[in-house]
């Protein structure tokens, strides 16, 4: 979706009533920058701007920004009016001789600005609060202007005045012009100046004949002289001659609603293209989107292109690849217009290659600026040569109603644009990268992939190309191909598996790497052949899984114990972490934190010695112990006692004994048992491994434990830095609240651990065991990485209850099933009451870590279990009731403990499991 279009000079982010600059700034954003006024209004709140149509407009009330907005509107408009009418009662004055009751005048503008105020409003309920305060302003204006000369003539009429056919001719001029300004004006910031054009027109002419035969004519022509803005074109005429000198700026860098052409524009383009070529094609950009002038600017944008020593350069870097080209071409007003409204980029490739853009969402704009495009189509430069036939292309795989790239690249239209262009400079490297797109699409078979290396082998180096990213995709896409071709090769079923284990894993790398670093059309194309070749590879791995099972199959997954082996994937980031910091020179003590059954314990069982050396030595020092533990002597002999077992056989060190641990001090005789263990050690270091560290608070808290023990393993991992400690547990050690944890704040490096990545997660799922003989269609891998969001053990369990039940169907049952698990598979798992009771002590865990004296993220995760779309912070405020303090905190708590996310605009659960548990817990309280 494009960018909200900024204002590219100052803006303040709030107009000051009591500033008489704001109301001229207020005037000048009316009648010539209402892109600046959507702007101000957009940057002061843009969830309010969105959805401020209709009644929502109300809730605008409480911005200050808004507020001030308001109220200055029929002040602007009276300032203006009483400005414009002034002559009247002048004339009348002075020149007629007539008195004048000023107050009265001052009433009858008043009247009119009323009327066109509130027209304003009723005109923001419908389409938002810039269309309202556009059209309050203008029609204020107008209407005010039409009550200030209606009561001058009265006033001569009643003193036995007599204007005439002149006068009144000319009081209908004015009022026409003043009015088809103000509708110009208005239709303009909602429907564009196309749309707001062919309105006005016809508004004008149904006017003309409300107003009569005799004043009808000049009443339409002066209406169509405002709308067209035709006012204002000798002043502009004059300064667009004047800017060819540089001292002032042309017209169209400060009017967007310009309607009739001026000269002269392209000497200050082309000076600034020529001297920053970002700044003269955003300059270009802006203008263009007036569809009047778009034709002026192609003009321009065509030669310069033409003229270029690197076209293909200037496509790619100054078009596709330029963030501030990825605004929307029409500031967005209405809900429709968010979603249909394309950016520049997608505007400056269609006028390159000829093409008339969809700017508008509704119907009848579009026609009307389908109708100006054909109108000035003949202005246009419409030679075409191999670069407009290859925007064109570009356009084709760009533009928001694009068709699929494989139908679009097969075209001949197609090959031929890529083709064409390869004697421009780096033509050659786009023609080779878009044959590979075209060949990729193609692809029909597993076997066809391995033909992919061959295709990407002559490509030029990265470093000399325009899009080095995409070079790199398809280099990547190559790689893939190779690992097809193993598979193929390969006579052993596990080294077939893995080889498409490899590709898939590629691809689902590939495509987040292309999210972040490719641009658009390729990544479009880019997409479309990974989507293409996924099938292709995850039924290979299907056939392969299928053989003949005669029983019941062996269950690999493991539901709530430690994981270890092959079926512990997914945390080598963990593992390359703790390589970095215990390496020979420095070993400092971690903690792993995480909330629960994330796979803390499976980290700790796991470590092994062969990554850190054969002299490192892990002992496994478990709190659960603790609670056979009386005192602290007793934990200290037990964790000498573990360290003694870990020993080598052929040790001198003798047992430590039970009896000095508690009835003299522990901490000595630890020490003691530590130094007689430093004088053999060799080289040996210890790793101390103790799994839920939070049971020792318990301990503290019950007097079972001395508060110093933290403290004396702080001096001790300082003293011997051959004795390493690793802890594990819920929470890291600045969330624990007692002050006799403070010591070791600074001795361990905390490391949290955290969900699955999607890639570890389908290899969690699909490749437990080298010979597990059944698979998963794609539909319900997606399933599973949803409900459970890469949490290890609710992968685990669903897997787990997908083998238990498929031997139950088969064996027990008797039903022949698929040996391909599917989303209805995993939905009768999870819907079934046995999983959510095995999972039980998962989703009570964190529904208790929740808890608070306030209940309120009791509160917000049961709202929010409500919404599995999520919802938005006001929309829990509004629920809840909830201070605005309390929820955020509640909320920052909830995102840190991985319960909630709000990374997007919605709050939702992380775990959608977890929701659903909360959802059946309640409706099992009605």
């Amino acid at each position: 979706m494009p960018n909200f279009p900024t204002y590219r000079e100052e803006l303040p982010t709030c107009l000051n009533p009591r500033n008489p600059r704001h109301y001229l700034l207020l005037a000048y954003w009316v009648f010539f920058r209402p892109t600046t006024l959507k702007s101000y209004l957009y940057q002061a709140a843009p969830e309010l701007y969105k959805t401020g149509a209709g009644l929502g407009i109300f809730r605008t009330l409480h911005v200050r920004a808004y507020r001030n907005l308001y109220l200055m509107v029929p002040i602007t408009a009276l300032f203006l009016s009483l400005l414009l009418t002034a002559p009247f009662p002048l004339i009348n004055s002075f020149v007629l001789d007539i008195p004048v009751d000023i107050l009265e005048w001052m009433l009858s503008v008043a009247k009119g600005v009323a009327k066109g105020v509130a027209f304003g409003v009723a005109f923001g309920v419908a389409y938002g609060v810039a269309g309202g305060v556009a059209i309050g302003v203008a029609l204020g204006v107008a209407f005010g202007v039409a009550g200030g000369v209606a009561y001058g003539v009265a006033i001569g009429v009643a003193f036995g005045v007599t204007f005439g056919i002149a006068f009144g001719m000319a009081v209908i001029v004015a009022i026409g012009v003043a009015i088809g300004v103000a509708f110009g004006v208005a239709f303009g910031v909602v429907f564009g100046v196309a749309g707001s054009m062919i309105l006005s027109m016809a508004l004008g002419v149904v006017f003309g004949v409300a107003v009569g035969v005799a004043f009808g004519v000049a009443f339409g022509v002066a209406f169509g002289m405002g709308a067209s803005r035709a006012i204002f074109y000798p002043v502009q005429w004059i300064f667009s001659l004047l800017s060819v000198s540089g001292k002032v700026k042309h017209p169209f860098f400060w009017d967007e609603l310009i309607i009739l052409p001026l000269s002269d524009i392209h000497y200050s383009l082309n000076k600034t293209l020529q001297r920053d070529e970002q700044q003269g094609i955003i300059q270009l950009a802006d203008i263009m989107s007036n569809p009047f002038q778009r034709w002026h600017m192609q003009k321009i944008l065509y030669n310069y292109w033409h003229q270029h020593q690197q076209p293909l350069h200037f496509t790619y870097n100054r078009i596709l690849n330029d963030t501030s080209l990825n605004n929307y071409v029409f500031a967005p007003l209405t809900s429709r217009n968010w979603e249909r409204i394309p950016n520049y980029r997608q505007l400056l490739l269609g006028e390159l290659a000829g093409r008339w853009v969809k700017v508008q969402p509704d119907s009848w704009t579009n026609v009307s600026e389908h109708l100006v495009w054909w109108l000035t189509k003949s202005f246009r430069e419409q030679h075409s040569t191999p670069l407009t036939e290859f925007a064109a292309l570009l356009y084709a795989l760009y533009k928001l109603d694009r068709k699929k790239p494989v139908d679009l690249l097969n075209q001949t239209e197609a090959q031929t644009a890529y083709t064409n262009i390869k004697h421009y400079p780096n033509g050659e490297e786009i023609r080779q990268s878009f044959v590979a797109f075209t060949t990729f699409l193609n692809y029909q078979t597993i076997a066809d992939l391995t033909n992919a290396p061959q295709k990407v082998a002559k490509l030029p180096e990265s470093n000399t190309a325009i899009r080095p990213t995409v070079l790199k995709a398809l280099t990547h896409l190559g790689d893939i191909g190779a690992e097809v071709a193993t598979y193929q090769q390969s006579t052993s079923r596990v080294n077939q598996l893995a080889a498409l284990a490899r590709a898939a894993d590629s691809l689902e790398k590939l495509e987040k790497t292309i999210n972040t670093d490719v641009n658009e059309p390729e990544r479009y194309i880019l997409q479309a052949i990974i989507e293409h070749w996924q099938p292709l590879i995850t039924e290979a791995s299907g056939k392969i899984g299928r053989f003949a099972i005669t029983e019941p199959v062996a269950n690999p997954y493991i539901a709530g114990n430690p994981v270890t082996g092959a079926l512990f994937v997914g945390r080598d980031d963990i593992f390359i972490r703790l390589e970095e910091l215990w390496t020979p020179e420095k070993c400092p003590s971690v903690i792993l934190y995480g909330h629960r059954r994330m796979g803390k314990t499976s980290i700790l069982k796991n470590l092994g010695t062969a990554r850190f050396g054969k002299h490192t030595h892990i002992i496994d020092f478990n709190m659960q112990r603790v609670g056979f533990v009386k005192n602290t002597g007793e934990l200290l002999y037990n964790l000498a006692l573990a360290i003694y077992d870990e020993m080598p056989t052929n040790s001198t060190l003798t047992e430590p004994e039970y009896g000095p641990f508690t009835t003299q001090t522990p901490y000595n005789v630890f020490e003691r048992f530590l130094k007689k263990l430093g004088k053999q050690r060799q080289n040996m270091r210890l790793l101390v491994t103790v799994d839920e560290f939070e049971l020792l608070e318990l301990g503290i808290n019950e007097g079972r434990f001395d508060a110093h023990l933290l403290e004396f393993w702080r001096a001790t991992i300082q003293t011997y830095p051959w004795f390493i400690m690793a802890f594990a547990g819920l929470h890291n050690l600045e969330e624990m609240r007692h002050d006799y944890w403070h010591p070791l704040f600074g001795s361990f490096t905390a490391i949290p651990v955290t969900f699955l990545t999607a890639g570890a997660t389908r290899q969690l799922i699909t490749q437990p065991d080298p010979d597990f003989p059944l698979d998963y269609d794609a539909d319900a891998l997606d399933d599973i990485i949803h409900l459970t969001h890469g949490q290890p053990y609710l992968v685990q369990l669903i897997c787990h209850s997908l083998v238990s039940r498929f031997n139950r169907q088969t064996f027990e049952q008797g039903v022949e099933t698929e040996r391909r698990f599917t989303s209805t598979d995993v939905k009768a798992v999870i819907e079934s009451t046995d999983f959510f009771r095995d999972g039980n002590a998962y989703f009570t865990g964190i529904w208790a870590q929740a808890k608070t004296e306030d209940n309120v993220q009791y509160t917000l995760l049961k709202t929010l279990a409500k919404a599995p779309d999520g919802m938005t912070r006001d929309e829990l405020a509004a629920q809840t009731a909830l201070s605005n303090d309390k929820i955020n905190e509640a909320l920052r708590i909830l995102k840190y403990h991985d319960v909630i996310d709000n990374s997007e605009e919605k709050r939702v659960y992380t775990v959608e499991l977890m929701r659903r548990w909360v959802v059946r817990q309640q409706e099992s309280k009605l």
